[in-house]
């Protein structure tokens, strides 16, 4: 495969923005983005992001990863959450036994995980056969793999049973059309079951194992990839970030452009000529700021691990990015309700601009990645010598 740069792979990202862009009102109104996105998605090859050189990827690193995902956002949230996990869920593929990555590799199919370790399991020869309900599968209807939580005793590991990522072809179980939420409507999120499905040793992949190594399963792997440089979770979570940056820019260009517009007919003025619009403007442009700074230190201090090929760190390092996201989607909900706030009744018809990227921010900051409190409460327990995030 040839090298990807970073400007083809923005430049790509780009395109698939205005794909999304014509699919927005569709996406609200089903639930989800076209298969037709999908294969656009596809065909520029951003899934292959991450992945190993080794194994057809293109093995690229953290700035590239957040740029993509920022770009698509300033289109639309949901577009944005679909194509960062397209990209991110091959991460873990990359901890898989060598057998489990070929395999899911060798397919180029996308995959999908849910994360919550609610499955259950039956051991048998070769593998396990996994059964359970999980919410929250995102883009499900485009992906041939996902990973669904359980806890696992995998063999020759000490410890007893471990959260899991247990791997299954998505033709093996079943999806629940029952997506019906107040935003992210276009991420297709759908409930997901699994009725006594067969899985292979090959595709468990053992969470805390990773995360206390951050090495992956089986050994034969090339330490140049930035995936496997840096800590795997603040490394996987880097996209919420880049996610909130993208609408808060869109969110703070409409404002500033319908303050210009505006005409206050009460009293007689443009709403751009009123100092209190004027000061508004302005703290929304310096909040927008803060959000992009704090993510720009984000991946600068995924390049500083990746640079030093630091995959594991202490619990206070590890939690620290925790908190800076959480903050950075937070503030962004907040900016663009305020949005809302200063421009009154407009913009808050069903489908305006603004009324879904409100929407969807408030679901981004709500996200179990992104939870405030847990966040902050995680990372001040790591700075007195604690036990962080339970999963992240």
């Amino acid at each position: 495969m040839s090298e990807m740069t970073h400007e083809e792979m923005v430049a790509r990202a780009r395109h698939i923005g205005e794909q999304a862009d014509l699919e927005i009102a569709e996406a609200e109104l089903k639930g989800g983005f076209s298969l037709k996105l999908r294969e656009v998605v596809h065909t520029a090859q951003i899934h292959k992001l991450l992945r190993p050189k080794r194994y057809g990827g293109f093995g690229m690193g953290a700035r590239t990863f957040s740029e993509v995902v920022r770009v698509v956002a300033q289109r639309n949230a949901s577009a944005a959450w679909l194509v960062y996990f397209t990209a991110l869920h091959e991460q873990w593929v990359a901890y898989l036994d060598p057998k489990g990555r070929q395999e899911i590799y060798d397919s180029d199919g996308f995959t999908a995980d849910i994360f919550f370790p609610i499955g259950k399991v039956d051991y048998v020869e070769g593998g396990v056969k996994l059964s359970g309900q999980w919410n929250w599968g995102s883009g499900v209807k485009w992906d041939d793999w996902i990973g669904l939580g359980a806890f696992v005793e995998v063999p020759g590991m000490a410890g007893g049973p471990q959260p899991c990522l247990v791997t299954a072809n998505t033709r093996e179980i079943e999806i629940v059309g029952e997506w019906n939420p107040f935003g992210l409507r276009g991420t297709g999120s759908h409930t997901v079951r699994a009725d006594q499905v067969f899985v292979p040793w090959h595709r468990v992949l053992p969470l805390a194992h990773i995360k206390a190594t951050g090495r992956p399963i089986g050994g034969d792997w090339d330490d140049t990839t930035p995936i496997y440089r840096i800590p795997f979770m603040p490394m996987f979570c880097v996209g919420f970030g880049a996610l909130a940056v993208g609408v808060t820019q869109r969110v703070v260009a409409e404002v500033k452009q319908r303050v210009r517009d505006r005409q206050r007919v009460l009293y007689g003025v443009k709403e751009w000529e009123s100092p209190i619009a004027q000061r508004n403007v302005a703290e929304m442009l310096v909040k927008a700021d803060t959000i992009e700074a704090l993510q720009e230190r984000y991946v600068q201090q995924l390049e500083a691990w990746d640079a030093a090929n630091t995959p594991v760190v202490s619990e206070a390092e590890r939690n620290r990015p925790n908190a800076w996201r959480s903050l950075m989607c937070k503030e962004a909900s907040a900016l663009a309700f305020r949005g809302i706030e200063m421009l009154g009744g407009a913009a808050t018809t069903r489908g305006d601009v603004l009324e879904i990227a409100a929407r969807d921010l408030l679901m981004l900051s709500i996200h179990v990645g992104q939870l405030y409190d847990d966040n902050m409460l995680a990372y001040g327990r790591a700075e007195y010598g604690l036990g962080g995030h339970p999963l992240l």
